[in-house]
């Protein structure tokens, strides 16, 4: 099944900067070699909107973004907390056979969590024990599809 593109995300262009906004749905990690021997954690934003001036504008339905100093700051997360940041939109090429282009967000920065509350903070520090972590949240989803925990000893 073929997915539409983010063609709203496209018309937005690389030029510049935008503020965007979403809501947190879980952790997650990715593997950044064809060996599955290195993993780095992930973050899923949900709803993700463009805002300006005082307007919000939707743009796609989820996006995956790397684990970056900025949303770690924000500590552990729950469902629904809402995330905005800044970012430049970039095209890329997705898929198995890497013959797909889209278009998701790069480079967040000023990240910051929407209300004023406290999360309590990352007490891991290094991107491996985040994957197992990250795995141990989810194990039971992990599991069932098959998925073994990254860095097993």
């Amino acid at each position: 099944m073929k997915q539409k593109k983010r063609t709203t995300l496209q018309k937005l262009g690389n030029e510049q900067r935008f503020r965007f906004y979403g809501e947190f749905k879980k952790y997650g990690f990715k593997y950044t070699d064809y060996y599955k021997k290195h993993a780095v954690p992930t973050i899923l934003l949900l709803n993700i909107k463009l805002i300006s001036e005082n307007t919000e504008i939707f743009m796609t339905d989820h996006l995956w973004f790397n684990l970056t100093k900025g949303f770690k700051q924000l500590g552990l997360l729950h469902v629904g907390d809402k995330i905005s940041f800044n970012g430049r939109v970039a095209e890329y090429t997705k898929g198995y056979r890497r013959s797909d282009k889209d278009y998701d967000i790069i480079r967040p920065t000023k990240v910051k969590l929407e209300e004023n509350v406290i999360r309590p903070e990352w007490y891991l520090k290094e991107s491996w024990e985040m994957c197992n972590c990250i795995y141990d949240m989810y194990a039971t989803d992990y599991e069932s599809r098959g998925i073994a925990k990254p860095y097993s000893f």
